[in-house]
């Protein structure tokens, strides 16, 4: 079975989703908030690492507005704590 780029990058995702689950689950962190941190980041890290150096694939255009909305909620959600801990 080959896989196609897009589906690698689903997959991966998919595998790290599951993996931060288990990792929150076993350390009984049971934040929305971290959740939602940790699968941004790692939304980021494997955009950059399977984004290819000299072929531009039609559907890595539409992953831009993507990245553009995961970093404004990762302010937010930065924000949001910065007012908790100077309260």
């Amino acid at each position: 079975m080959i896989l196609t780029e897009t589906q690698r990058f689903v997959y991966s995702l998919l595998a790290l989703t599951f993996g931060t689950i288990a990792l929150l689950a076993l350390s009984n962190v049971y934040s929305i908030e971290i959740f939602l941190i940790l699968i941004i980041i790692e939304f980021l890290v494997l955009v950059e690492l399977t984004k290819p150096s000299v072929i531009n694939l039609a559907w890595r255009r539409n992953i831009a507005m993507f990245v553009v909305i995961c970093v404004i909620v990762f302010a937010i959600i930065l924000y949001q704590r910065t007012v908790t801990i100077l309260r």
